[in-house]
């Protein structure tokens, strides 16, 4: 059984000098906080929802008439 390699979850500075983390697997905003360090945390209760990306990837989209 292949290890998977484990997530990233890059921070990047907002235009409101919040702080945001993101997962680089499901590209879900994991937290957002004033404080660098305080997304952290979040980044290691993150669970990835790859999943609820690849069905959405699968609907069909909408045209107009």
């Amino acid at each position: 059984m292949a290890l998977e390699p484990a997530p990233s979850y890059p921070h990047r500075r907002k235009p409101d000098g919040m702080f945001e983390s993101v997962c680089l697997t499901c590209f879900a905003t994991i937290a957002t906080a004033k404080h660098e360090s305080d997304l952290t945390e979040a980044d290691k209760k993150h669970v990835c929802g790859s999943s609820l990306l690849s069905r959405r990837a699968s609907l069909k989209p909408v045209r107009p008439n």
